[in-house]
């Protein structure tokens, strides 16, 4: 293997870290037009029992505040969409689809203080 060969070797591999490293850097902050488009759906699916904005006073149900759930200990985006993709507590049809639960998790973990 010459020199010039391993200098190739390098640069090839150096560029694959930094590649996987920006996707991972990506991966871990949802775009914030996902943030946008799920706090557009919980202003149309959730808000009729949950305060899903930190400047709203509070609700007629018990339902948690977004804020509230974003800052519990230990949960997570996956957990949120996991909870929104299937029928909660006693409502009937507000189950949404992984894209749309998935916007709606990036848009309540926004909410998490830092």
């Amino acid at each position: 293997m010459t020199g010039r060969d391993r200098q190739h070797i390098v640069r090839a591999t150096l560029a694959a870290i930094a590649f996987a490293g920006l996707g991972h850097a990506a991966a871990a902050q949802p775009a914030r037009d996902q943030v946008a488009t799920g706090r557009n759906l919980a202003g149309q699916y959730c808000v009729t029992c949950h305060v899903i904005t930190p400047s709203e006073q509070g609700s007629w149900t018990d339902a948690p505040k977004f804020t509230a759930i974003a800052n519990r200990p230990g949960i997570t985006a996956a957990a949120i969409s996991a909870t929104v993709q299937k029928s909660h507590v006693n409502m009937m049809n507000d189950q949404r689809p992984k894209p749309e639960a998935d916007a709606i998790a990036a848009y309540v973990m926004s909410l998490r203080k830092r």
